[in-house]
């Protein structure tokens, strides 16, 4: 026990020593322990300026701010958000890989339905604003037949119209999309119309090639005259922008606005 003073003495001496050369702190041992939200201090021996400090066994309790929970920020709102946003993307880019699946297995079925869908809804909002200017009953007849021709005759003919002239004009250079668009004024829209007109005549049992002729006669060239302010800017962007097996889908599209004008048309003094 006397050789344990003796050295523990020593010890002590000899640190002070060095703390009278440096003028510094010189620890012997600290532990820091956290207990939730404080921090504990225990068994601190140092030597300050030359004089001993000794701290034995102690155990100081120092309280530690606890911060408040911060509110979410808009952009961390909108992180949150972009799973729901995700999910959406995943579905329409899941439709549109089945869609152009089917295309390539199924072009025309795929284009028929498609087309039918669209001229079904362009003669329903047709109608819908023809009976706000006049009193007047749906037409069930009259989408039935609007639907036949999208499905049976339009998509058809769009299909094939479309792969021949890329056949005859091949290229999507400027010159080569003004020809295209100046065939399609010339040739594909103005029989369409016609073929549109006697579909209209048909479901209203007024059809012969007299009455034709004359809904022709009286009717096409205005309609020309409007599409020609709406379809060579839809032809440009087809033959330039858009891959051939995908144009008739974006015409149809485009086509939707046209075919509300055309069955208002089409189906002018029916009596419906």
């Amino acid at each position: 026990m006397k050789i344990f003073f003796l050295w523990t003495l020593v010890s002590l001496l000899h640190c002070k020593a060095v703390a009278l050369t440096t003028g510094g702190i010189v620890s012997i041992h600290s532990t820091d322990l956290r207990r939730g939200s404080s921090v504990s201090r225990m068994g601190v021996l140092r030597l300050r300026g030359g004089e001993s400090e000794v701290e034995m066994s102690a155990d100081e309790v120092v309280p530690v701010e606890e911060r408040e929970p911060q509110a979410s920020s808009p952009i961390q709102s909108g992180l949150a958000a972009i799973p729901r946003f995700s999910a959406i993307a995943t579905l329409c880019g899941s439709m549109g890989k089945f869609y152009s699946a089917q295309l390539e297995v199924r072009p025309i079925i795929t284009k028929s339905w498609t087309a039918g869908f669209i001229f079904a809804l362009a003669d329903y909002l047709a109608q819908q604003i023809e009976k706000s200017k006049e009193d007047s009953s749906f037409d069930t007849k009259r989408l039935i037949f609007a639907t036949l021709i999208g499905a049976i005759y339009f998509a058809p003919a769009a299909h094939y119209w479309y792969e021949g002239i890329f056949r005859f004009l091949p290229g999507k250079g400027v010159v080569s999309t003004l020809q295209k668009a100046l065939l399609g004024q010339a040739i594909f829209g103005p029989a369409f119309t016609c073929v549109f007109f006697a579909s209209s005549l048909m479901q209203n049992g007024t059809f012969s090639i007299s009455s034709w002729g004359a809904k022709i006669r009286n009717d096409l060239p205005s309609a020309w005259l409007a599409g020609s302010c709406f379809w060579p800017l839809v032809d440009i962007i087809s033959y330039s922008l858009i891959p051939v097996r995908l144009i008739p889908l974006f015409v149809n599209i485009c086509s939707l606005v046209w075919t509300i004008y055309l069955s208002i048309v089409a189906n002018k003094g029916s009596g419906n």
